[in-house]
């Protein structure tokens, strides 16, 4: 847990099972008596979340991939949960697509996912009620099939470090036919998506004050070009400004 005097965070990992559709958990609550503003980076996970307000539902949404960085505020007293997805979650586990949510915020109904009908008494115990619902979903599916499997796997392994044309080749499926799937689930081609796990990629870097990166950009002007693309700000700028804003920087883990 990562916490300070405005906002106390926590993460935990999904279960063996799930590894291939959810990357991460996540539990963060404004204390404080003032709105709080935060800078969400993109980080290539279609995301939902939902917060309470005094144990009651008061929002529930779902985002897209973004290709830029966006600004939230958070009310006092606001306790948001937040799932991490991955690519392939969109098909498997909502059975729908994230093309709306691109670039952007749509409302879901607290019944999707019966949400509204969970115990948030433990953050323990919330994760626990998704997974149990994302399993039987995935249940209901005959066979999970094997390229999608392969896709969320290498993407995950490589994160950006890897061509497009690479991730045809060691999955065994056509450049042409993973650009129609990502199209149809998240609204972007392959290319794009593997800039984006590049740049988050790059995170974990910038918080260490490392503006040099080894893999994944042709020199530093590269790096910082993209860097600012993805994130309206220069690694320099990002690292200097590492503080309760840039959630993801102070939070991000190895990959």
């Amino acid at each position: 847990m990562s916490s300070n005097n405005t906002r106390k965070y926590t993460e935990l990992n999904p279960r063996k099972e799930l590894k291939d559709f959810v990357a991460s958990y996540w539990e963060s609550t404004n204390d404080t008596d003032h709105i709080q503003e935060v800078t969400i980076c993109p980080d290539g996970y279609v995301k939902l979340i939902f917060q309470l307000q005094e144990g009651r539902l008061v929002r529930y949404i779902m985002t897209g991939l973004w290709t830029k960085e966006v600004e939230i505020k958070i009310p006092s007293g606001i306790t948001s949960y937040g799932i991490r997805l991955k690519v392939i979650a969109p098909e498997y586990i909502l059975k729908q697509d994230a093309i709306s949510s691109f670039n952007s915020v749509v409302p879901l109904n607290f019944d999707f996912l019966d949400i509204k009908n969970m115990n948030f008494t433990s953050f323990e115990g919330v994760v626990e009620q998704l997974e149990t619902t994302f399993l039987k979903r995935l249940a209901s599916h005959k066979e999970i099939r094997g390229n999608r499997l392969r896709l969320s796997q290498l993407l995950y392994n490589t994160f950006g470090d890897i061509l497009a044309s690479e991730v045809a080749n060691q999955i065994y499926w056509s450049q042409r036919e993973i650009n129609r799937y990502l199209n149809r689930y998240l609204g972007i081609s392959l290319k794009k998506y593997l800039n984006i796990q590049k740049c988050y990629r790059a995170y974990l870097e910038i918080r260490e004050g490392d503006f040099f990166p080894e893999k994944g950009f042709f020199d530093q002007a590269h790096f910082i070009r993209e860097v600012k693309k993805h994130t309206g700000h220069t690694p320099t700028t990002l690292h200097q400004g590492l503080n309760d804003q840039f959630i993801q920087l102070k939070n991000i883990k190895k990959l």
